[in-house]
């Protein structure tokens, strides 16, 4: 075990003491077997997505360089596009990281969530009209609620919801968003439009780096973090989220925080 080798395993009988210390044992190296698999699938995603953009700038310079591709404003604005969604998966990268190691701070307070979310809303509907598509909120709150929240966690749980929905969405598609209350848990529902995914892909949707391959994939621009991030924003409040299919036939994102008391 201590020269990395998880796969070890003790061989257990009986009923005494050490038997309960040899499956201690056992359960313990299956949880690091696992734990250092996740390590290099999660090294393996990182460089496959970073090589992915690094590669094509690579041959754009060089296409450039050869003369086969002029150095215009075209092609820099090319150049700069390819360098924006460099810079996004880093950011996401980091964020991710920041959540799962639990160091992104938290400062929270009593925070009005229906309040936070409108603002957030109307900052993103231009970007949803010149897009063709529609979004709309609807509170179903029978009176207002408080959340024991940090507000600017909380809004960037909001945007990648709404930005998730504005990139994936085929035009002429919305996204209804519904705020109501169950028992001592306010709930709230991003539904979108067409295009769906498959029934058994929606539990993955959480998972890093995980795209729909037939349509929700990396040709609209995501790298599969930006539902990784909002689930540990959500579990750090103590919360609940999850996929569900989308009576509009997208998808939905469920999502209950607790209230406070």
């Amino acid at each position: 075990m201590a020269a990395g080798r998880f796969a070890t395993r003790v061989s257990v009988t009986g009923n005494d003491e050490l038997s309960d210390l040899g499956r201690d044992f056992n359960a313990m190296a299956q949880t690091l077997e696992r734990t250092e698999t996740a390590r290099r699938q999660w090294m393996a995603d990182i460089s496959h997505e970073l090589r992915t953009p690094l590669a094509l700038l690579h041959a754009e310079l060089e296409a450039m360089q050869d003369g086969v591709r002029p150095l215009n404003p075209e092609s820099v604005a090319s150049l700069q596009a390819d360098v924006t969604r460099l810079n996004r998966l880093v950011e996401d990268l980091y964020q991710l990281s920041m959540t799962d190691l639990g160091a992104m701070s938290y400062h929270k307070r009593p925070v009005d969530p229906v309040s936070l979310l409108h603002d957030d809303v109307e900052a993103l509907a231009g970007a949803f009209e010149r897009h063709g598509l529609q979004v709309a909120m609807r509170d179903e709150l029978a009176a207002p609620v408080t959340l024991h929240a940090d507000p600017d966690r909380l809004s960037q749980l909001y945007r990648n919801l709404i930005q998730n929905s504005l990139r994936y969405t085929d035009a002429g598609g919305r996204l209804e968003i519904v705020v109501s209350r169950s028992a001592d848990r306010v709930v709230l529902d991003f539904s979108d439009s067409a295009p769906g995914v498959p029934a058994d892909a929606l539990p993955q949707l959480f998972e890093r780096f995980y795209r729909v391959e037939a349509s929700r994939n990396r040709a609209h621009g995501g790298a599969g973090l930006g539902l990784a991030i909002c689930r540990n924003i959500v579990e750090a409040h103590d919360g609940r989220i999850e996929a569900r299919p989308s009576p509009l036939g997208g998808v939905c994102i469920h999502i209950e925080l607790p209230v406070s008391t």
